[in-house]
């Protein structure tokens, strides 16, 4: 904590909400010396599934939380057996197919399978062991005051239902705060933050399973589509399997939400109490939207507090952990009196124009989804089975920030390649050589910091900064990867920021000190 706030401040960053965002946002703060305080009305995490799926680059920021081997047990990489995704038409015909990438960017699977329960469990108790994060659980934050030193929040004791009668309020302070809170936010009310909302409306029911034997009759994933009801599967971690049923005009809103009715449902695919469990049903609305601000002083939203989608893309938790991880080196910055208030502003205009781009791809592929006029389902269907599934990968992972802290090169909001490298010593992924978080050079022939100038290695340490590079004396490219990265990229040097996106790079590595004076212009107080 930084020592001109002691005096005033309880913790450097106060959370709303102990989700799995504001878990990330803690645990990355600590690792960068923070002291934070979580707020969170329920005495323990929430036991049942809700996200099943994990984006390669999300999981690249998990991996940095010192979550060892379990975490790798929770995920199931999708089509690490060559499994595929469908899409079919109400009568079982197969409309398109696509394959499940098992590389990526990050040098992980597209997207991974898991149970969230398992994983809030994971990250409750490394916040638990993590000295510089205190908990308020079993707490609601009431009120909310910023001034030009700091945040206050009036908590009150609560049951997760409600609130503790003639509890006794506690006040924090921080210099900081962040609405992780979910899309009902206390803080974005409190704030007064409107929303904009692109009209999608669609109530679904969202039925998890835990079968009891492997369900090999059925396909590994698929989205049946209209104009009989649209359904939605999915695995959901290691031996687990979801259903998401469209709620229909005629049925029976009464009887939706019920045991008998997830059965009943769940028999059209020969699912039943005699080789499954039943482990959850819950009738959801999927929205598409997002706040119009973020950002209100030293206050900002972060996760479903800031931007809802429907779960057609698997979006909704990846882009609420990319959130944790776009803020938490910003403030780390500014707690640490070295960044600009700008910074903030930058993480909103960011993150908000790529979630904006992700809810509104979700929600036009929900519009395709969800359709059930016979003739509209039956031209949809015409055009799927023309297209295959030529693009549906692209339409998944292709979302590249702008605006921002990022240099306008054409290299700037990429993700930043993890590959195996080799080392004088064995093969690694880059981030077990350079371990996150921190500014990284990484320079395609050569040493890119013998280049800079006294005052821009200066500014350089003072960041932070690392540097690694391929040729004479350091890392060997394995797999060719990293050399096809940077023609793609037109640079020799990249500079990749602490959330793994390329700030900017340069093709001429004597332009490298141009990188470093550009980053601090951005960043720097």
């Amino acid at each position: 904590m930084n020592d001109n706030k002691i005096e005033r401040h309880d913790c450097d960053v106060v959370i709303a909400g102990a989700g799995p965002v504001g878990q990330v946002l803690a645990l990355l703060l600590a690792q960068q010396g923070l002291h934070v305080s979580i707020v969170e009305r329920w005495a323990q995490p929430y036991p049942l599934p809700r996200a099943v799926a994990i984006a390669h680059d999300v999981l690249r920021v998990l991996r940095q939380l010192d979550l060892g081997e379990e975490l790798s047990v929770l995920l199931e990489p999708w089509g690490r057996e060559g499994q595929t995704f469908s899409f079919a038409d109400s009568s079982g015909e197969p409309l398109a197919e696509s394959g499940y990438p098992l590389e990526s960017d990050s040098g992980f699977a597209m997207m991974s399978g898991f149970s969230q329960p398992d994983l809030e469990q994971l990250l409750e108790g490394r916040v638990q062991a993590e000295p510089l994060i205190k908990q308020y659980r079993g707490f609601s934050l009431e009120e909310l005051s910023a001034d030009e030193t700091g945040v206050s929040v009036t908590i009150l004791p609560h049951t997760g239902a409600g609130l503790v009668h003639n509890g006794r309020p506690h006040t924090v302070r921080a210099a900081y705060a962040v609405g992780c809170d979910g899309a009902n936010s206390t803080v974005r009310s409190v704030l007064g933050l409107e929303m904009t909302d692109l009209g999608f409306d669609r109530d679904w029911l969202v039925v998890d399973v835990l079968p009891h034997v492997p369900l090999t009759w059925l396909p590994y994933a698929c989205q049946m589509l209209g104009p009989a009801r649209p359904t939605t599967l999915v695995p959901a971690g290691p031996g687990r399997r979801r259903w998401e049923f469209m709620i229909m005009p005629t049925d029976d809103q009464d009887d939706i939400d019920t045991d008998e009715n997830a059965w009943r449902l769940l028999k059209t695919w020969e699912i039943h109490p005699g080789n499954a469990d039943l482990v959850r049903h819950a009738r959801y609305t999927f929205r598409g939207r997002w706040a119009n601000q973020w950002r209100s002083g030293r206050v900002v939203l972060a996760g479903d507090a800031a931007h809802q989608m429907p779960p057609f893309l698997g979006q909704g938790f990846n882009s609420g952990i990319r959130d944790a991880a776009n803020l938490a080196w910003r403030l780390a910055l500014l707690v640490n009196g070295k960044g600009k208030e700008s910074l903030l502003d930058d993480y909103v205009t960011e993150r908000r124009t790529q979630v904006a781009q992700i809810v509104e791809a979700t929600v036009a592929i929900g519009g395709l989804i969800c359709m059930i006029d016979p003739v509209r389902t039956a031209q949809r269907d015409a055009q799927l089975r023309g297209a295959g599934a030529q693009g549906t990968q692209q339409v998944l992972t292709d979302w590249t920030l702008s605006g921002g802290t990022l240099k306008d090169d054409g290299a700037g909001g990429k993700l930043g390649l993890q590959a195996t490298v080799n080392t004088p010593t064995r093969p690694a992924l880059l981030d077990d050589v350079i371990p996150p978080p921190g500014f990284v050079l990484l320079g395609r022939d050569g040493d890119p910091t013998e280049l800079l100038s006294p005052v821009q290695r200066a500014t350089w340490w003072q960041l932070g900064g690392r540097s690694a590079h391929f040729g004479p004396g350091g890392l060997t490219d394995a797999e060719g990867k990293y050399a096809q990265w940077f023609d793609r990229l037109n640079t020799s040097v990249v500079l990749i920021r602490p959330d793994f996106q390329v700030f900017g790079g340069v093709l001429h590595p004597s332009a490298t000190g141009d990188l470093i004076d550009h980053l601090a212009v951005h960043v720097l107080a």
